[in-house]
């Protein structure tokens, strides 16, 4: 794969500066002349000169994200120009193709096709209608906008059935992850911003969704990517607070595996999974709200994931797939580590919620021994998973008269409150009188870490357990069946306390 970083720059010195601190991480460099069109031929072959690395020289308008304002003509001079000034390739709009004509050698054209609007239906028609404006030599590029997950996917597979060297990857937000992936699909270059340097100018974005140069290095595995990279990834809607991308990424990379793990977030799970139809995506942990689908779509299941009714990771087996779920023994696994805390073997335990993690939590409190005991906002849902699972519902105004040796907190409930001092009802699950001194108190939340209801447990008492030692001994189970490998739990729990922003340590007890 060649990395092509992108510099847009107001003036031509601004360009030359950036360009040289950018050069040595990158394999080519495109200087974007949109702000800069009146440099001459021998200031574009000095500036080229003092790059070190090959340049790709572009300039567009807002049809390509792009900010020139001039005429047709000066921007075909412009193009010329830097070809004769000794760019190896010049980017030139599909529409432009025939008017700018043939380029001097060595250089060559880049013939690019946007779409900022959204990704069209069909591809291969967007494709050939630039294929009919070639010259010999021509390297194709098509860039549409991601409105969703799924539109990224099928930039993907048409690039995997394209003819010839096609530079393919979508903008925006949605589109990002199309950018790390391309080369393995067979796109010869991936675009970047420039990398945030020591003295650099941290210039924006050249295109929504385009990510720094140091962060897709960060990404990458050790050797770059290729055809034969695998692609894993964590799904759920939203995913935007997902610290698996870099837990598992840590963990693939430190071990040396040609592998990449991405976040994704469908509109819908099952097109997401037709469309991922390729052997390179390897496996998925699956987050809400698809755990069920998860299930439903899998070829095979182990009996975590069938006692579970939901599966939170997927492996590819064949052209199928294999689910499998790791929520329940990671709960297990977390409370049981933490049971030396109480005065005696624990008799009961209260789960709060309804959703897929209280039925992972119930069944860990059941493999337990325990007494396991649900509540829930919805009554009916609560009675509903207590008869499925052979437990006990209580209602919910009386939580804080029923006995229990632990409460497993499993709703949104406190995700992303800035203030962990926080008593109101929508930050805190249950009024601190109803938590009970000397009781287990484990948050399924796990951003923040310190959590209300953690503060809160804290001050009563108790002793509370953060969501991110049950996210981390899941992780944990999952990187084992994505690998075949035993994880490295000090790496992946140094990577957890990094991505929470906390000294080694802070995060999680070992």
């Amino acid at each position: 794969m060649v990395h092509v970083v992108s510099i847009l720059a107001p003036t031509l010195e601004g360009l030359r500066a950036e360009a040289e601190r950018q050069a040595p991480l990158a394999d080519l460099v495109e200087l974007r002349l949109d702000a800069v069109p009146d440099a001459d031929e021998e200031a574009l072959a000095e500036l080229f000169k003092a790059v070190g690395k090959p340049v790709v020289v572009a300039l567009h308008g807002p049809e390509a994200f792009g900010s020139f304002a001039g005429s047709v003509e000066e921007r075909l001079e412009i193009l010329q120009r830097a070809a004769r000034a000794g760019a190896r390739f010049v980017d030139v709009d599909w529409t432009l193709s025939l008017d700018l004509g043939e380029v001097p050698p060595p250089c060559h054209r880049i013939v690019s096709r946007h779409d900022t609007e959204g990704t069209p239906e069909d591809l291969a028609a967007f494709d050939e209608e630039v294929r009919a404006v070639l010259y010999e030599g021509d390297v194709i590029k098509l860039v549409t906008h991601a409105a969703n997950t799924e539109d990224g996917l099928r930039m993907l597979r048409h690039l995997r059935h394209a003819r010839g060297g096609l530079i393919a990857f979508c903008s925006g937000a949605a589109g990002s992850f199309t950018r790390v992936l391309a080369p393995i699909f067979g796109s010869p270059f991936t675009y970047s911003a420039p990398a945030l340097l020591p003295g650099s100018a941290a210039l924006d974005a050249t295109a929504p969704g385009q990510l720094r140069l140091d962060e897709l290095l960060g990404i990458l595995p050790p050797g770059g990517v290729g055809p034969a990279t695998g692609v894993l990834g964590v799904v759920g809607r939203p995913i935007g607070h997902s610290l698996s991308p870099r837990v598992q990424g840590m963990a693939f990379k430190r071990a040396g595996f040609d592998a990449v793990y991405l976040a994704f977030e469908p509109e819908n799970f099952d097109a997401f999974l037709d469309l991922a139809d390729d052997p390179v995506f390897r496996g998925f942990s699956v987050t809400a709200p698809f755990k069920e689908r998860a299930l439903a779509r899998a070829e095979a299941a182990d009996g975590e994931a069938r006692e579970a009714g939901a599966a939170n990771t997927l492996v590819r087996e064949g052209t199928g797939w294999r689910a499998t779920n790791s929520d329940a023994p990671a709960v297990q696994a977390t409370l049981e580590a933490a049971l030396p805390l109480l005065d005696g073997p624990p008799r009961e335990g209260l789960v709060l919620g309804a959703g897929g993690a209280a039925r992972a939590a119930l069944r860990a409190l059941q493999a337990m021994g325990l007494d396991a005991l649900v509540a829930a906002r919805r009554p009916e849902a609560a009675r509903a998973l207590a008869k499925e699972l052979g437990c006990r519902a209580v209602d919910w105004d009386a939580i804080g008269r029923t006995p229990h040796d632990v409460l497993v907190h499993c709703t949104p409930v406190g995700t992303g409150c800035g203030d962990p001092e926080a008593t109101d009802p929508e930050q805190i699950p249950v009024p601190a009188d109803w938590i009970r001194p000397g009781t287990l108190v484990l948050d399924a939340v796990y951003r923040p870490l310190r959590t209300p209801l953690m503060v809160q447990a804290a001050a009563r008492g108790a002793f509370p357990i953060p969501g991110a030692e049950w996210f981390l001994r899941q992780a944990l189970a999952q990187y084992k069946t994505f690998t075949s490998a035993a994880p490295d739990e000090p790496l992946m729990r140094a990577a957890l306390e990094g991505a929470l922003g906390l000294a080694s340590g802070e995060a999680v007890a070992s």
